[in-house]
């Protein structure tokens, strides 16, 4: 083997290295809401952003649009989920007039608003705009399933029984804030052991029979049923090899 072959091998391999240990990283450094991740003034700010720029539409109390920045509909909304997707629907959309208008310390002082508004309590550092995607939004009570007809992630294995396709194998689903990747987002997957099947619901825009027998990440909304969850899917890319049969 040239000596050039074995140094790419090796670079391959520390890169593999790298990209788990990044990954395991981030996984450890998510928190919860509940682990006081913004402080008092810091939502104090954001009352005052609130009032200025939201209250128009949302209300004084946050009761606007029949409640859904409060109480259990705003957590049903966007439980399980990083606070990046509420961040991210926030800038995108907010104000009405003018989405995107504020600076991003802003919209997460709004963002420390709506927590404290929800009886989230305070801690001794301010949430940075940086930090919203590793802190998590769960109940008091702990994690529980994604609600139904949440945008979300899977990976699995692609297989079809009679004229269904399913994603056999795979991981629990997760939220997501995008329908499709981003770019340089999809993950390479060597193999995977989960325990869920899915039902994929596709349309012409997907070619699942190209994915079939591979690892792959499906994107959609969750579609809960008695007789099998299915996923209305809006992204289908392999993202590994073939799977161990």
């Amino acid at each position: 083997m040239k000596i050039s072959t074995v140094f790419a091998l090796v670079a391959l391999i520390v890169a593999g290295v790298s990209a788990q240990e990044r990954a395991a990283s981030s996984a450890a450094s998510v928190r919860t809401v509940w682990e006081g991740v913004y402080t008092s003034q810091q939502a104090e700010r954001g009352r005052a952003a609130y009032d200025l720029h939201c209250a128009s539409c949302h209300r004084d109390d946050l009761s606007g649009y029949d409640g859904i920045l409060r109480g259990s509909r705003f957590m049903e909304k966007y439980r399980e989920a990083n606070l990046d997707l509420l961040f991210g629907k926030t800038k995108s959309t907010m104000p009405r007039n003018s989405p995107g208008s504020l600076s991003d310390q802003m919209y997460t002082d709004v963002l420390t608003y709506v927590l404290q508004s929800n009886d989230i309590p305070a801690g001794a550092s301010e949430l940075a705009p940086e930090d919203v995607a590793n802190v998590r939004l769960i109940s008091k009570g702990g994690p529980s399933a994604v609600p139904n007809f949440s945008l979300v992630r899977v990976v699995g294995c692609v297989a079809q029984q009679g004229d269904e396709w399913q994603l056999t194998s795979s991981t629990e689903a997760e939220r997501t804030a995008l329908p499709q990747p981003a770019a340089g987002e999809l993950a390479a997957v060597e193999s995977v052991s989960g325990e869920r099947s899915y039902s994929l619901m596709t349309s012409f825009a997907y070619s699942p029979a190209k994915h079939l027998g591979r690892i792959a990440e499906v994107r959609g909304f969750l579609i809960r049923r008695a007789i099998g969850d299915r996923i209305n899917v809006t992204s289908l890319e392999t993202v590994g090899p073939a799977c161990a049969q």
